[in-house]
């Protein structure tokens, strides 16, 4: 998915941007708001000087290298850790095939990021960088997202995932995407019920998509793991019921099957809810600006997207909004 002509335009910035990073790893532990930090160089210099050691040397240098700048980053607990240091391993392994994407996304990633901001700024002119940003290699875990790292949040880009499944059109609405979730967190708080990452979600596809007219499916991300909307469209109704039906949940197999990759056994594609999101907040947002919905309190959230729902009535043998509730 990668296009050529990204790869050519990287190529040409590539040896400015690929550069060793500059500061001490003990610095770039404490970049920061709006300071752009760049480990992805330094796992390529990491990469190159073990790359001949056991792979389970290679693993322990790795965590003894980024562990005291990322604390919790590639850390994880029970069986999960041990699956993700096999990726790690895996990561050094294949890393001299891999070098030349991820180079030149690397090369690529700081003016991009810059342009992003530029362009973010003139839907919400207040946006103030309120957090440091890392490019990293995420061992496949994410292209964007913010994490809370030690006592701090902290805005990642996986320059892996970002040479795997993003080109020059869809960068842009990938950082006006995550930019957006730094920009929303002033006015809606975290909250652990499955309409709060509803909206929170959804309204970042919404945003991506209002700020980059005509963008599709693909740059918005509703094609990861595979395409959402031909599989939903057809049994939209039934999808927003089954939505209603968990809509204050607070069970973490339901958020899986709304919002994570592996989508828990639904019966509808991985990711599903991102679309379903982008849809309500469609409905939501006629006649209104990006400002105000970033601006609107969750009690009128909660009774805009329940309104909005209530257009896909009745739901037969679905149980009514609320009705399943865990935690």
């Amino acid at each position: 998915m990668y296009l050529r002509s990204f790869l050519a335009a990287c190529a040409l910035i590539l040896p400015a941007a690929a550069a060793p990073v500059d500061a001490p790893l003990t610095r770039a532990a404490e970049a920061r708001p709006g300071e752009l930090v760049d480990l992805a160089s330094d796992f390529a210099h990491f990469a190159d000087g073990v790359a001949t050691r056991p792979p389970e040397e290679q693993v322990r240098a790795f965590h003894a290298r980024y562990d005291p700048v990322l604390p919790g980053y590639y850390r994880r607990s029970g069986a999960a850790q041990a699956r993700l240091d096999a990726k790690i391993a895996r990561a050094i392994a294949d890393f001299p095939a891999d070098r030349a994407k991820f180079m030149a996304t690397v090369a690529a990633f700081a003016p991009a990021y810059r342009r992003g901001e530029e362009h973010f700024r003139r839907f919400f002119p207040d946006y103030r960088p309120i957090v440091p940003v890392y490019l990293v290699h995420s061992m496949g875990t994410q292209d964007g997202g913010t994490r809370d790292i030690g006592k701090r949040t902290v805005l990642f880009f996986g320059a892996d995932m970002i040479a795997k499944i993003h080109d020059a059109d869809s960068i842009g609405p990938l950082v006006d995407h995550e930019l957006f979730h730094v920009y929303h967190q002033r006015f809606f708080p975290d909250c652990d019920r499955v309409w709060c990452s509803l909206w929170q979600e959804g309204l970042a596809v919404y945003v991506a998509a209002r700020a980059n007219p005509g963008a599709t499916d693909r740059q918005l991300l509703l094609t990861m793991p595979r395409p959402i909307r031909p599989e939903v469209e057809p049994r939209l109704a039934a999808a927003m019921c089954r939505l209603r039906a968990r809509f204050d949940s607070t069970d973490q197999g339901d958020y899986a099957e709304l919002f994570q990759m592996q989508g828990n056994g639904a019966p509808f594609p991985p990711r599903y809810g991102y679309l379903l999101g982008y849809m309500l907040a469609a409905k939501i947002g006629e006649g209104v600006t990006l400002a105000e919905m970033a601006r609107m309190p969750p009690a009128t959230v909660r009774a805009r997207l329940l309104t909005a729902l209530a257009a896909y009535q009745p739901c037969g043998n679905e149980a009514p909004a609320g009705a399943r509730s865990g935690g």
